[in-house]
């Protein structure tokens, strides 16, 4: 028809044409949207449909299979991807009615969402039918409803087949619960809610209460300020806690001092260089020394230099890697500018190859994502937060043995930042860290190290998905279909000035052992993923029948006036 991103063609459009293209392209968005999930919905039912229980009861079943390849396929992240295939999947199995009127063009993705996830409860045959036909009868004229009216006119429906199957409010549904982060806060702040027992809210916030009492007079925060820094305070010190660091300025104010708040975050600071692939650390330095397979041993648990370590087969994914002291995961920070923590009332640690800071200095990024606006980086060194700098590229050698040193540890996931298999957002601080050519096979090396979530780790061992190392940190990674994806290290973006640059060491000639039983070792679960989802559907029934009784017992005993 025309070329869309060809704005002189578009500018010689009447606005009838113009208009009528918009809804063209609407029904077309739609259709191919039907079209995509119609696909995942048949990856999901290959491997899924028919799973022996054997094979269900692997923690790499064929749902996580169809899972890895449709995160890859979409570049999107696990939860994501299984949000993805559950709507295909109640398309394609539950509602079908539905399904082709989405097919047509005459729905949106975000109509279906909700349709799909307003009917999951129901789980009696007849009914699913009956709501099917009644929602695909109207199910064209739900894009003019807001999302509240949307989700009244789908809830109708399934209140009046089946009213057990009703979505209630999540919130409501749980007794007690805590949440965190909200997709609208800004920047340096996160939302947390939740629900506790009344008595243990009370006990909480005489506590808090308590603690801003600690502060002078003369402390310009206000009360609802002083619980949340009580709250944050506890988190890092806990019951021992006795004051709360006072901000009225004076030095002489009791309660003065540093805010432990900020020793548990530790910022690193980023600096240069590159090493060579086959250049082994030596075996004799200085305990502690930054680069060194010994430096804070105990906090990584790794074992003194003449220990050998003898890890498992490398068919095996290791353990979780042990948290390093608390100041090194609860708010990792890494900043792109290593001048920046001259802010700090008391000088930084020199850091090699720093660079003098830009007019506006570079905010902090947790390895989440997470920004922390350059100020409160300031506050927080200047109250105490702990200034790492990473190790330079040309002191991490390779290391002549399975697990890192603190330093490579650090740098590795310091220039990922996440996981590192295609669309996953796991923090890197999360995640396992793995050698992408196994041990001993592959060295203990920058190049030869990635962090990856427990799922993704997995089916790097088990399910055939084969990654290569890229000098840039880049991993490319080839799918048991033969398809190739790769993911960019997230350094890369949003430090672009840092030399993360790598040689990739040779694979060593070392046959490995025990290779040959890979499946046997599988981590299996106690209960298959159908199963626990039938469990969860359940309970959740359950809870509505019981909140149903109570509205009814309610209503019964209402006066009648």
């Amino acid at each position: 028809m025309f070329e869309v991103l060809d704005r002189v063609a578009l500018a010689e459009l009447s606005d009838e044409a113009l208009i009528s293209a918009v809804a063209t392209m609407t029904q077309t968005e739609a259709r191919a949207a039907a079209q995509r999930l119609a696909l995942i919905g048949e990856v999901v039912a290959r491997q899924c449909d028919d799973e022996d229980d054997d094979r269900a009861h692997q923690v790499i079943d064929g749902w996580a299979w169809a899972q890895a390849a449709v995160s890859a396929a979409c570049n999107l992240n696990s939860h994501a991807a299984s949000k993805q295939m559950r709507i295909a999947q109640a398309l394609r199995d539950r509602l079908p009615r539905t399904a082709g009127l989405f097919a047509s063009g005459a729905v949106s993705a975000t109509v279906i969402d909700a349709i799909t996830w307003r009917t999951h409860l129901v789980d009696d045959a007849d009914a699913l039918g009956l709501i099917d036909t009644a929602i695909a009868a109207e199910a064209g004229e739900y894009g003019a409803h807001s999302e509240k009216q949307l989700i009244g006119a789908v809830d109708l429906w399934v209140e009046k087949f089946d009213p057990d199957a009703v979505v209630r409010s999540r919130r409501a549904a749980k007794d007690l619960y805590v949440e965190f982060d909200d997709k609208d806060d800004p920047n340096g702040v996160a939302s947390f809610w939740g629900r506790l027992r009344v008595t243990d809210t009370k006990i909480l916030e005489q506590r808090l209460n308590a603690l801003a009492d600690t502060v002078c007079p003369n402390d310009p925060r206000r009360r609802g300020e002083l619980r949340a820094a009580a709250l944050a305070a506890l988190g890092v010190v806990g019951p021992a806690l006795e004051r709360l660091a006072c901000e009225c300025g004076d030095v002489t104010c009791e309660g003065s001092g540093k805010d432990p708040r900020a020793g548990a975050v530790a910022i690193y600071a980023l600096t240069d260089h590159s090493p060579a692939a086959g250049e082994v650390a030596p075996r004799h330095t200085r305990p502690g020394a930054a680069g060194t397979p010994d430096s804070e041993s105990a906090a990584t648990g790794a074992a003194p230099e003449n220990e050998e370590q003898t890890p498992a087969a490398e068919s095996e994914p290791a353990g979780p890697s042990e948290p390093a002291a608390p100041a090194a995961h609860t708010e990792s920070a890494a900043s792109s500018e290593p001048a920046e923590p001259a802010a700090s009332s008391e000088p930084a640690a020199p850091v090699a190859g720093a660079q003098p800071a830009a007019c506006n200095p570079s905010p902090g990024v947790m390895l989440d994502g997470a920004i922390i606006p350059a100020a409160m980086l300031a506050e927080l060194v200047a109250g105490g937060a702990k200034v790492q700098p990473l190790a330079e590229i040309a002191a991490l050698p390779a290391e002549p043995r399975y697990r890192p040193s603190t330093a490579l540890t650090a740098f590795v996931r310091m220039r990922a930042m996440t996981c590192s298999f295609p669309g996953c957002s796991r923090a890197a601080h999360r995640c396992d860290l793995d050698h992408l050519t196994p041990w001993p096979a592959g060295a203990t090396h920058p190049g030869n190290l990635g962090p990856l979530c427990r799922l993704h780790h997995l089916l790097k061992t088990f399910a055939g998905w084969t990654p290569t190392a890229q000098p840039d940190g880049t991993i490319h990674w080839s799918a048991p279909t033969g398809h190739t994806y790769s993911k960019a290290p997230g350094a890369a973006i949003l430090f672009p000035h840092w030399n993360i640059q790598t040689p990739i060491p040779r694979k060593r000639a070392i046959s490995l052992l025990n290779d040959t039983d890979r499946d046997t070792k599988m981590p299996v679960r106690q209960r298959t993923r159908a199963q626990d989802r039938a469990q969860r559907i359940k309970a959740e029934r359950a809870r509505n029948q019981l909140e149903l009784a109570l509205e009814r017992a309610e209503s019964d005993s209402d006066p009648p006036f």
